[in-house]
Protein backbone atom coordinates (compact mmCIF):
# COMPACT_ATOMS: atom_id res chain seq x y z
CA UNK A 1 0.00 0.00 0.00
CA UNK A 2 1.32 3.18 -0.71
CA UNK A 3 2.39 5.81 2.09
CA UNK A 4 -0.43 8.11 0.02
CA UNK A 5 -2.98 5.72 0.75
CA UNK A 6 -2.14 5.38 3.89
CA UNK A 7 -2.31 8.92 4.83
CA UNK A 8 -5.90 9.01 2.98
CA UNK A 9 -7.02 6.42 5.07
CA UNK A 10 -5.37 7.75 8.13
CA UNK A 11 -7.03 11.43 7.89
CA UNK A 12 -10.91 9.40 6.92
CA UNK A 13 -10.59 7.49 10.13
CA UNK A 14 -9.36 10.40 12.61
CA UNK A 15 -11.72 12.29 11.09
CA UNK A 16 -14.48 10.01 11.44
CA UNK A 17 -13.64 8.99 14.89
CA UNK A 18 -14.15 13.27 15.83
CA UNK A 19 -10.48 14.08 16.18
CA UNK A 20 -10.68 18.26 16.58
CA UNK A 21 -9.66 19.98 13.57
CA UNK A 22 -6.87 21.86 15.72
CA UNK A 23 -4.82 18.45 15.96
CA UNK A 24 -4.95 17.94 12.46
CA UNK A 25 -1.32 19.08 11.99
CA UNK A 26 -0.15 17.63 15.03
CA UNK A 27 -1.39 14.03 13.84
CA UNK A 28 -0.20 15.10 9.98
CA UNK A 29 3.29 15.25 11.23
CA UNK A 30 2.96 12.14 13.71
CA UNK A 31 1.91 10.49 10.70
CA UNK A 32 5.16 11.09 8.72
CA UNK A 33 7.56 10.32 11.05
CA UNK A 34 5.95 7.15 11.90
CA UNK A 35 4.71 5.76 8.00
CA UNK A 36 7.19 3.98 7.15
CA UNK A 37 7.62 1.97 10.49
CA UNK A 38 3.67 1.18 10.35
CA UNK A 39 3.97 0.33 6.60
CA UNK A 40 6.82 -2.07 7.42
CA UNK A 41 4.85 -3.40 10.07
CA UNK A 42 2.25 -3.64 7.48
CA UNK A 43 4.22 -5.63 5.66
CA UNK A 44 5.89 -7.93 8.47
CA UNK A 45 2.41 -8.77 10.42
CA UNK A 46 -0.65 -8.07 8.71
CA UNK A 47 -1.99 -5.06 10.91
CA UNK A 48 -2.87 -2.35 8.24
CA UNK A 49 -0.92 0.62 8.95
CA UNK A 50 -3.70 3.33 9.19
CA UNK A 51 -5.33 0.92 12.04
CA UNK A 52 -1.68 1.44 13.93
CA UNK A 53 -1.32 4.32 13.41
CA UNK A 54 -4.79 5.49 14.53
CA UNK A 55 -3.72 3.41 17.74
CA UNK A 56 -0.81 5.06 18.26
CA UNK A 57 -1.82 8.07 17.60
CA UNK A 58 -4.97 8.03 20.22
CA UNK A 59 -2.69 5.92 22.56
CA UNK A 60 0.25 8.40 22.61
CA UNK A 61 -1.29 11.71 22.13
CA UNK A 62 0.62 11.74 19.03
CA UNK A 63 3.38 11.18 20.63
CA UNK A 64 3.22 13.88 23.46
CA UNK A 65 2.51 11.62 26.22
CA UNK A 66 4.89 11.05 28.96
CA UNK A 67 4.55 6.99 28.28
CA UNK A 68 5.71 7.99 24.98
CA UNK A 69 8.29 10.96 25.25
CA UNK A 70 9.95 9.02 28.47
CA UNK A 71 9.88 5.35 27.72
CA UNK A 72 9.15 5.46 23.74
CA UNK A 73 5.79 3.25 24.81
CA UNK A 74 3.08 4.49 22.05
CA UNK A 75 0.81 2.09 22.45
CA UNK A 76 0.48 1.78 26.61
CA UNK A 77 1.81 -1.55 26.40
CA UNK A 78 2.56 -2.55 30.37
CA UNK A 79 4.69 -4.92 32.08
CA UNK A 80 3.69 -8.34 32.33
CA UNK A 81 5.29 -11.18 34.56
CA UNK A 82 7.99 -12.05 31.72
CA UNK A 83 8.98 -8.69 30.49
CA UNK A 84 12.67 -8.08 32.06
CA UNK A 85 13.12 -4.63 30.27
CA UNK A 86 12.89 -1.15 31.61
CA UNK A 87 10.08 -0.17 33.33
CA UNK A 88 8.58 2.96 33.77
CA UNK A 89 5.54 3.50 36.14
CA UNK A 90 2.56 5.97 36.51
CA UNK A 91 -0.59 6.04 37.56
CA UNK A 92 -3.09 4.77 34.92
CA UNK A 93 -5.83 2.33 35.68
CA UNK A 94 -4.80 -0.31 37.94
CA UNK A 95 -6.04 -0.44 41.78
CA UNK A 96 -4.81 -2.24 45.01
CA UNK A 97 -7.29 -4.23 47.24
CA UNK A 98 -8.55 -1.33 49.27
CA UNK A 99 -9.50 0.39 45.55
CA UNK A 100 -6.89 2.87 45.91
CA UNK A 101 -4.87 3.83 42.49
CA UNK A 102 -1.54 2.82 42.46
CA UNK A 103 1.03 3.37 39.82
CA UNK A 104 0.53 0.92 36.19
CA UNK A 105 4.10 -0.85 35.18
CA UNK A 106 4.96 0.30 31.39
CA UNK A 107 7.22 -1.47 29.12
CA UNK A 108 10.11 1.08 28.46
CA UNK A 109 11.91 0.71 24.33
CA UNK A 110 15.07 1.63 23.08
CA UNK A 111 12.97 3.52 20.45
CA UNK A 112 9.37 3.88 18.69
CA UNK A 113 10.06 1.31 16.49
CA UNK A 114 10.58 -1.01 18.76
CA UNK A 115 7.07 -0.04 20.15
CA UNK A 116 5.65 -0.67 17.04
CA UNK A 117 7.23 -4.21 16.53
CA UNK A 118 6.21 -5.03 20.16
CA UNK A 119 2.54 -3.51 19.68
CA UNK A 120 2.37 -6.08 16.22
CA UNK A 121 3.80 -9.14 18.51
CA UNK A 122 0.70 -7.96 21.31
CA UNK A 123 -1.93 -8.60 18.54
CA UNK A 124 -0.06 -12.12 17.86
CA UNK A 125 0.56 -13.08 20.99
CA UNK A 126 -1.10 -16.76 21.41
CA UNK A 127 -2.56 -16.32 24.89
CA UNK A 128 -4.29 -12.65 22.86
CA UNK A 129 -5.85 -15.16 20.16
CA UNK A 130 -9.84 -15.65 20.88
CA UNK A 131 -10.05 -11.13 21.50
CA UNK A 132 -7.55 -10.64 18.35
CA UNK A 133 -7.69 -13.68 15.84
CA UNK A 134 -10.08 -12.75 13.98
CA UNK A 135 -8.70 -9.36 12.79
CA UNK A 136 -6.07 -11.52 10.99
CA UNK A 137 -8.92 -13.08 9.07
CA UNK A 138 -9.57 -9.65 7.65
CA UNK A 139 -8.40 -8.70 4.46
CA UNK A 140 -5.50 -5.71 5.15
CA UNK A 141 -7.24 -3.72 3.39
CA UNK A 142 -10.44 -3.57 4.94
CA UNK A 143 -9.42 -0.85 7.75
CA UNK A 144 -13.36 -0.32 8.53
CA UNK A 145 -13.83 -3.79 9.97
CA UNK A 146 -10.23 -3.86 11.79
CA UNK A 147 -11.49 -0.64 13.14
CA UNK A 148 -14.93 -1.61 14.21
CA UNK A 149 -13.98 -4.95 15.42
Amino acid sequence: MRSSAVLLILLTLLMNMGMAQSKTQEHLDYIEEYKDIAIREMQRAGIPASIKLAQAILESEAGKSDLARRANNHFGIKCNPEWEGKKFYKKDDDYDDRGKLIESCFRVYKDPESSFIAHSEFLHDPKKLERYGRLFRLDITDYKRWAKD
